[in-house]
């Protein structure tokens, strides 16, 4: 029997906490404008792990254009 691939959430938990106080529109817009270096553009990035380094929000994933790692990161808020 086949089993079908169960998808793995990318987020730890602090790094969702974190997450979900973004609004879904800049979500969104956090996704669709990480720079890759072999494309030399803004792409998608294909998330594969987000974490948090201190105050910072990090994305890591893979182009979506050609498959380079990229990554993104979101500073905290300014109070």
């Amino acid at each position: 029997m086949i089993m079908p691939i169960q998808p793995i959430d990318p987020f730890t938990p602090e790094a969702a906490r974190r997450w979900k106080r973004v609004p879904q529109w800049a979500q969104r817009k956090i996704l669709d404008n990480v720079f890759c270096r072999r494309c030399i553009a803004s792409v998608t990035v294909i998330l594969e792990v987000a974490e948090m380094e201190g105050d910072d929000l990090i994305l890591r994933g893979k182009c979506k254009n050609c498959g380079a790692a990229v990554c993104r990161v979101v500073e905290p808020e300014q109070e």
